[in-house]
């Protein structure tokens, strides 16, 4: 297959994705979305978890390290410093040939990050913004795709001053950061952003176009992305902090009122306007991840 034919079979891909659904304006890839979760979920649970939980009883003693797992291999400060240096080099690479071929497809990726929009123009006031920007999404979408590497080049570096037992409980954090993570970013793409786009774009007096430039939806997209998706590891980092003995179930319930006023206060900072439409989409959402959070602190 040549890169013109792959390249068309992508688009094809991509167009079908984005297509709605009969008798719904979500399209194939939130239902894909949806039963990849299921599958992954039950895929988990019938072969990871009986793994998991024989590993996570492992106490045997490993070559070249102590008791409590603490690796006894001592190095100098410059190989350290060496072997930092080595690592970044590696993350740098990764990113930078990850964001070369992502830029190959910049217009899938363009098409992706336009979707909540439902056909709104954007427009470029620069000669170089809509360069910038195709080079802007490239760059997040390698970031994705090379994540793996940067986060097994952080762990493979922090791993060894790590105990057997804060090795488990970071190994066991990142599975479920990143899928709180990937809901977050689901949750901000199908209904987030097309409701709050809708009403922004569409309030007020008919005789006012808005046309934003690109420029500023991509900023808006990849920070709304980004925020509401940190949002979303609220649950999991409550039951850590109760599992590790930092607070109690109780806690919880008393900070109640003061979480209300924070949610509110992060639709504020994570929205780009002061309306209180916007300040609600990620207000309720806060507050029902700190309501699950509680319950589920109380499994800890």
């Amino acid at each position: 297959m040549t890169t013109d034919q792959f390249a068309i079979a992508l688009q094809s891909a991509v167009d079908w994705l984005w297509s709605p659904v009969p008798g719904s304006e979500y399209p194939w890839a939130a239902v894909v979305a949806l039963l990849v979760v299921v599958v992954a979920g039950v895929a988990t649970y019938v072969f990871a978890v009986p793994r998991f939980r024989e590993w996570w009883n492992d106490e045997t003693v490993r070559a070249n390290e102590d008791e409590r797992g603490v690796s006894t291999v001592e190095l100098s400060l410059m190989e350290h410093l060496l072997e930092l240096r080595n690592r970044f080099v590696i993350m740098a690479a990764a990113l930078g040939v990850g964001t070369v071929v992502a830029f190959v497809f910049y217009r899938t990726w363009m098409e992706i990050a336009l979707w909540p929009l439902n056909g709104h123009e954007l427009q470029a006031i620069t000669p170089t913004e809509k360069v910038v920007a195709y080079f802007k999404v490239s760059l997040v979408v390698a970031l994705v795709f090379v994540m793996p590497i940067i986060l097994y080049q952080v762990w493979m570096y922090v791993a060894p001053g790590l105990t057997r037992r804060e090795r488990r409980y970071i190994l066991a954090f990142v599975p479920g950061a990143t899928f709180s993570f990937v809901c977050g970013i689901a949750f901000a793409y199908f209904a987030l952003m097309p409701a709050a786009l809708t009403f922004l774009l569409g309030f007020g007096d008919d005789s006012i176009k808005v046309v934003p430039t690109v420029a500023s939806y991509i900023d808006f997209v990849t920070r709304l992305l980004v925020a509401v998706g940190g949002v979303f590891q609220l649950p999991l980092i409550m039951f850590i902090l109760t599992k590790v003995g930092v607070v109690n179930p109780g806690m919880f319930g008393k900070w109640r009122r003061y979480v209300i006023v924070l949610a509110f206060i992060v639709g504020a900072i994570v929205t780009p306007t002061p309306d209180p439409f916007n300040q609600l989409l990620v207000a309720i959402p806060v507050m029902m991840l700190y309501e699950f959070g509680a319950l589920l602190a109380r499994f800890a």
